[in-house]
Order: structure tokens, then C-alpha cells, then sequence
């Protein structure tokens, strides 16, 4: 059976983890995906947890406090990781778009969420202010699509996990694409410099 690579991308702040977890969750224990993708259940892996363990990166930016990923050695690892477990995969990263992966769902969150959600995991000023820009400006779905076709967007403001990784599971198992249902430019433009 073939095995597949999910991808859950969007801005730091959306909510990608969250939802990420209880989807393997609810995924392990739904008769469609076992009729679906076989016996091989999914595995939950987070990007920067598994970068820095298993040192995937080129460099560290100081600046940013944050790694520059070598997406050579991460495509490897995760492929390992399904020829070695036989696992199905839920990759959740901000940068997941930009792997070898089936289908990649992009969540988004109004700017304003993301910047009270980042203050409070005490980002620095600067990371704050490019990750609100990149949320108004459509960086990870840009990017999503000049990956795949295979993309699901979905506007995870004010709504509960569980609303969100229905839809998540709804839109896999039918192979659902949907994108363009978001525009924070027009209420957000002050916010970009």
C-alpha cells in the first residue's frame, strides 16, 4: 500500500501543532483512514523538534534564533522514517510545504491572533513582525502551490481543533483542494512596514 506524506503548514501561531496532533490521533483511530491508507498508521513528526535533534540544518541564524534547514537530509530522514516504520506521515512545520510530501494542507490565522499568540511564547520583536507579514502576505501558500497541486487551505480563526482537523480529514480522504478563501492584505495592510 502506498504511503503518504501530509504536510501542515502555515505561520507560526495558526495552530499547526495542535491541530497536527489530534489529527494522527483521529487518523490512528478512524475505520476511512484504515480503508484508505491501509494498516500503516500515521505518524506525528514536528519539523524544528526533528532538525535539531537529529542536526539537519547548514547553520544556526543567530539573528533569528533559528536553524537554516538542509532539506536534503530532512526529505532523507522522512523518508527513512517510512521505509523503516512503514508509517504514514503528518509533518507539521512552516517550511513542511517545501518538502517532497502528497498533500499539503496550509492553515491560516487573522494577523492579529498571531501577533498576541507570539508575544506570548515571548518571540523576539523582529521574528514577530516577519511571521505577522508572512501570515498578511500569503508566504506558506504561495509556496504550497509552487510545490503542489494537491493544496487545502483553511482559516483556523476562532474556530475549536476539532472543527478544524474534521475539515482537515474531510478534505484528505476526498482529496479535496481549495485555496484563495483567505485576503488579510486588505485589513491588515497598516501592519506591514
Amino acid at each position: 500500500m502506498v504511503k503518504i506524506k501530509i504536510a501542515i503548514t502555515g505561520t507560526p501561531g495558526v495552530g499547526k501543532s495542535t491541530a497536527s496532533k489530534l489529527l494522527v490521533k483521529k487518523l490512528n483511530e478512524s475505520d476511512d483512514a484504515e480503508r484508505l491508507w491501509g494498516r500503516q498508521n500515521f505518524e506525528y513528526i514536528n519539523i524544528t523538534d526533528a532538525v535539531k535533534e537529529n542536526k539537519l540544518y547548514s547553520e544556526k541564524d543567530e539573528e533569528m534564533d533559528s536553524y537554516v534547514v538542509d532539506f536534503q537530509k530532512l526529505n532523507d530522514y522522512i523518508d527513512n522514517i517510512i521505509k523503516s516504520k512503514s508509517k504514514n506521515l503528518i509533518v507539521d512545520g512552516h517550511i513542511s510545504h517545501l518538502l517532497d510530501v502528497n498533500y499539503i494542507v496550509v492553515l491560516r490565522c487573522n494577523p492579529e491572533i498571531i501577533l498576541k499568540r507570539l508575544e506570548e511564547r515571548n518571540y523576539h520583536k523582529n521574528k514577530i513582525k516577519e511571521n505577522v507579514e508572512a501570515e498578511i502576505l500569503d508566504v506558506c501558500l504561495v509556496g504550497a502551490l509552487e510545490n503542489s497541486d494537491n493544496v487545502y487551505e483553511l482559516d483556523t480563526t476562532n474556530r475549536t481543533v476539532e472543527s478544524i482537523v474534521d475539515e482537515i480529514i474531510d478534505a484528505i480522504n476526498h482529496k479535496k483542494t481549495k485555496y484563495g478563501i483567505v485576503n488579510w492584505l486588505d485589513d491588515y495592510f497598516y501592519m506591514l512596514d
